[in-house]
């Protein structure tokens, strides 16, 4: 099947890797397309058209290895579990692919908020300015908009029916909180109180990944967004689910798994590579962020 550049939520499944187990379009939820899928343990990359519907992708069961790039780009590959989030309204199309550990397979809810209904919650947020308000990419943790996308899957799984009032008040809260908190008009905000702005967060993350073989502290992260280190990292914890070592572990860890799936160079080499000195320290911490040992993440392939 040939994807299209630009689609609508509507037929948004129709280009999807994954097995749509539940949908609302029987429900007739007013301004949600939402669907749960269920993906194969390995899915080759593949292209998702942009939609003008926001949306909003949450783990509900099961992890992968997830990688994802603008069409042609570098990819960027993050680890995706119950509860990481995914918010995008894209112009653009963007590729994607993603591997699981067996029993492990990976199950997500998405949520298309309906444009007309996005830029009825913009009008509201932002008088008059709503039409350049743009929403900004984000993947990571916020414990509320889980919280929320958790509770769209059990109203999805028990039948709720469209003409509920809990579908409109859900309607209406999902697409306020997108507005209010992944929008342009928000990212430079220092609201400390939901963690780092999502602009700061970025910089740190992108900081991280640029430097992986060099020794990274904490006082330096926090230098980058001008906060002290104690407050820096309660913010970015607030804001990931993960203390900025804890970040740093894993984004050395899938580099290294990276390096080992598509290249033939040295353990050792690629121990280097992402910032450990010691061959043990490096064995050790890979067998405990992925269960097993580098060596034997090598010979699954």
């Amino acid at each position: 099947m040939n994807t299209p550049d630009r689609t609508t939520a509507a037929a948004f499944p129709r280009y999807a890797a994954g097995k749509v187990i539940a949908d609302n379009a029987s429900l007739q939820w007013p301004g949600l397309y939402v669907r749960r899928y269920r993906f194969p343990r390995v899915v080759d990359r593949f292209l998702v058209p942009a939609t003008p519907d926001p949306l909003i992708s949450c783990g509900l069961a099961g992890a992968a290895e997830f990688r994802e790039r603008e069409f042609g780009d570098t990819w960027v590959t993050r680890q995706i579990g119950r509860g990481d989030i995914f918010v995008t309204r894209s112009k653009t199309p963007y590729e994607v692919s993603h591997s699981s550990r067996v029993g492990e397979e990976l199950e997500i809810i998405q949520i298309h908020v309906a444009v007309d209904h996005w830029l009825a919650s913009l009008e509201t947020v932002y008088p008059g300015k709503g039409e350049q308000v743009e929403v900004i990419d984000f993947f990571g943790r916020n414990a509320a908009l889980a919280y929320l996308c958790f509770a769209c899957a059990e109203m999805l799984s028990s039948g709720t029916l469209g003409k509920s009032k809990r579908i409109a008040d859900f309607t209406q809260l999902i697409a306020s909180f997108l507005a209010e908190k992944y929008t342009d008009a928000t990212s430079e905000k220092p609201d400390f109180r939901g963690g780092l702005p999502i602009r700061q967060l970025r910089k740190v993350e992108d900081h991280v990944r640029e430097h992986l073989e060099e020794e990274i502290s904490v006082e330096a992260l926090a230098q980058l967004v001008k906060l002290s280190p104690f407050h820096f990292s309660r913010e970015f914890k607030q804001a990931t689910g993960m203390t900025p070592l804890q970040f740093v572990t894993r984004e050395r860890i899938t580099r290294a798994q990276q390096f080992i799936r598509e290249t033939s160079r040295s353990l050792i080499d690629i121990a280097l590579e992402v910032g450990y000195t010691s061959p043990s320290h490096f064995a050790k911490v890979f067998r405990r962020v992925t269960g097993v040992r580098p060596t034997e993440f090598r010979s699954t392939l």
